[in-house]
């Protein structure tokens, strides 16, 4: 590696901390003092107080590494190759017979590294932190999940819930179950006061794979004889040995029906935007999940195209911008900078504008996903070739 080149290479570095470290601690800054009342009412004293709230930005930084690499990464190139302009180090280096190509090789090897810390980041880092990312700045991971919203499974069972207890794994309140009239030939009502999820990793239950209703009621009734077991997908439990305990004291009135559904905990508490905290492999799993229907699909079919492109949109934000700096325009710094921030809001309003057409159905998502690649990486392609060596 070159002198120059390391030049280069530690320039981009400090640039990008710079960048983020501003953008960044600024948001904390701001957010933490809006919300610490927040944060105080699932915490007792200043260093308990102190804990969340560094555990808490701590994990999020996954996600501003996310949503701000890209831009940080074009930001930190600027100014990189500004400084280089500013101090006369290019007319050096030009001079010297070095152009303007080789010269930025090592911006653009920085910035393919970081696009690829964000592909590692996407895929490997947010997933594991995706439900602390999910939760709410007063929420410490064991309140109750509200606002539970109503899932089909791929026979047709409707199944909501008033409140989920995450620790039993329970929904609670008012939990229904809708089946519909081809399995059993009528409309069916499944009505509990608490519905238990029974993972099919639970060997010691004599039921797996399914939810088991405490104090419900089925209307209309079905025969006995077809809820053997063996003969339907809702079975009624005469004895609950094996099965978790009930949540809460108390006989709960009515009888015990086990459903089976590939409906899992998980699916039925999931937030409406998880998909964003998903890796592609769960991203695939939720295609295929009868759970996932409406606007879901299209959003995580989006996503999954979003996933692809993403680092090649950030390298052809990168490519469009550089040419305003270092081409014609970049005779006076402040007009460059300031065109290329005008070139990353019209780039992003594109990218912005096509996943809203995307998941809204107006355009196929593939389309609405690829067009700003095509449109762009011709105009880059274009300005690229306009650097002057």
């Amino acid at each position: 590696m070159r002198i120059l080149d390391r030049e280069r290479y530690w320039a981009f570095l400090k640039a990008y901390m710079t960048c983020y470290i501003s953008l960044v601690g600024l948001y904390v800054v701001i957010d933490a003092f809006s919300n610490i009342d927040e944060f105080m009412k699932r915490c007792e004293g200043f260093p308990e107080l102190m804990k969340a709230m560094g555990r808490y930005y701590l994990i999020h930084q996954a996600a501003y590494f996310d949503m701000l690499g890209g831009v940080i990464s074009m930001m930190a190139a600027i100014f990189t190759v500004t400084w280089m302009q500013r101090n006369n180090e290019h007319l050096a280096m030009l001079a010297a017979g070095v152009s303007t190509h080789r010269a930025i090789r090592p911006v653009l090897v920085s910035s393919v590294l970081v696009s690829g810390l964000a592909v590692s980041n996407k895929e490997v880092i947010i997933p594991r932190f995706a439900e602390d990312l999910q939760k709410s700045h007063d929420d410490d991971g064991t309140r109750n999940v509200t606002a539970i919203p109503s899932r089909r499974d791929e026979r047709g069972v409707v199944l909501s819930g008033l409140e989920a207890v995450r620790s039993k794994q329970t929904l609670v309140g008012r939990v229904n179950a809708t089946i519909p009239e081809d399995i059993y030939g009528k409309l069916r009502e499944l009505e509990g006061q608490q519905a238990t999820y029974i993972p099919e990793g639970m060997s010691r239950a004599p039921m797996r794979g399914g939810w088991l209703f405490r104090g419900a009621t089925l209307r209309p009734d079905i025969e006995p004889e077809q809820l053997e077991p063996d003969a339907s997908i809702l079975t009624l439990v005469k004895d609950e040995a094996g099965f978790p305990p009930q949540h809460g004291p108390g006989i709960l009135p009515g009888r015990t029906y086990f459903l089976r559904t590939s409906l899992t905990f998980k699916a039925m508490t999931r937030k409406p935007d998880w998909y964003q905290y998903a890796s592609l492999g769960e991203l695939f799993d939720g295609m295929a999940d009868p759970a996932s229907e409406g606007t879901e699909r299209n959003d995580i079919t989006v996503e999954i195209h979003q996933r692809f492109l993403k680092p090649l949109l950030s390298l052809t934000l990168l490519f469009m911008t550089l040419p305003l700096v270092l081409g014609s325009y970049g005779k006076n710094m402040f007009i460059g900078l300031g065109m290329s921030l005008g070139n990353s809001a019209m780039f992003y309003g594109l990218v912005i504008a096509c996943a809203y057409l995307g998941t809204n159905a107006v355009l196929p998502a593939a389309l609405a996903c690829w067009l700003p690649l095509f449109a762009f990486g011709l105009l880059a392609t274009w300005r690229w070739d306009i650097i002057r060596t």
